[in-house]
């Protein structure tokens, strides 16, 4: 599974149940990412980011992602 595929499902996962905010952590991506490595999940993130289809934030306690 790739990443924006992780962050698409994680995205309707919290709109789904009425989370707010809808946002993906790096935290939770990496944790649904079990074929991937740390490493190769950061590569395929900077790629959709430096291609301006993901939009990338702090929080208090790592990341946040959406797709735009």
């Amino acid at each position: 599974m790739t990443a924006i595929e992780i962050i698409n499902q994680i995205e309707a996962d919290k709109k789904e149940r009425h989370i707010a905010p809808h946002h993906a952590t790096l935290l939770e991506i990496e944790a649904r990412a079990t074929d991937m490595t740390i490493l190769q999940i950061r590569t395929e993130l900077n790629q959709l980011w430096v291609s301006k289809k993901i939009k990338v934030g702090d929080t208090i306690n790592g990341k946040y992602i959406n797709i735009i």
